[in-house]
């Protein structure tokens, strides 16, 4: 028997900026709002050039991605990389994660190559502490003209039960001329986080709860080759299929 279909009204808990909303059959998709974002800046001098130097437009509305430039051994141009900070608490405890996206939107956008690198913190907030934070694993991007941005990003860190509360993500974008991350409250990037939900074998009627009007319509298939009642899928509706029920009696398991 497959995994049941969820069917969840989105509720909107202000207290955690937290949006439980409809995903694909099985899933559930949590929407983490942006917690804190920034801008790194490089130092712009010999012989630091390109170097990070500070962090600054500390949850500006609109946050600066570039390369930085070059002439002659000069700098022409500081590098620009936004740093975006997540809560992830509001992830159920022991839940497993399928896909991570972060999505979002760009005023003058441009097209060109880029990267998105991630880390933990138990802190989010942004500052000059997280220059050094990334390992060598990275994201590669391919910025496009289109206002709109969609990133997935690897699970394996966000399934790791001893990762810290917060994720920090930095964006790159190679070129002279600025991009830039919408980040007002009402356009700011979101994280798309999707989990997997365990099945609920007995629950026949999809009411999230094994229970009596459950075990009434087993019985009424007995002996039959109905599918949804077959719950071991050996092609008959017996003593077997009662028996898998009865142990998964009482509420469905959630992400």
């Amino acid at each position: 028997m497959g995994q049941r279909s969820i069917h969840l009204h989105s509720v909107l808990l202000s207290s955690l900026g937290l949006l439980v909303i409809p995903a694909v059959a099985d899933n559930v998709v949590i929407e983490i709002p942006r917690y804190q974002a920034a801008v790194q800046v490089s130092s712009g001098s010999i012989p630091n050039c390109c170097s990070n130097h500070s962090m600054t437009s500390i949850n500006a509305s609109s946050l600066a991605m570039k390369g930085c430039t070059t002439m002659g051994g000069y700098c022409m141009g500081s590098r620009n990389a936004p740093f975006l900070t997540f809560d992830l608490s509001s992830i159920p405890e022991g839940a497993t994660i399928e896909s991570v996206r972060l999505t979002g939107s760009r005023s003058s956008p441009r097209s060109g190559g880029g990267a998105a690198y991630v880390a933990f913190l138990p802190y989010g907030e942004v500052g000059a502490s997280m220059f050094n934070v990334f390992g060598s694993a990275y994201t590669n991007i391919n910025w496009t003209l289109s206002s709109a941005f969609s990133i997935s990003l690897p699970t394996d860190q966000f399934n790791d039960p001893d990762r810290d509360r917060f994720m920090v993500t930095r964006l790159t974008m190679g070129g002279e001329y600025a991009s830039f991350i919408r980040n007002a409250r009402n356009v700011a990037p979101i994280l798309e986080v999707t989990l997997v939900t365990p099945p609920c074998v007995g629950d026949l009627n999809d009411n999230g709860e094994v229970n009596s009007a459950d075990l009434g319509f087993l019985v009424a298939c007995w002996g039959q080759s109905n599918h949804d009642a077959d719950l071991n899928g050996d092609g008959v509706v017996d003593s077997s299929d009662l028996g898998i029920m009865l142990g998964n009696w009482g509420p469905c398991p959630t992400p």
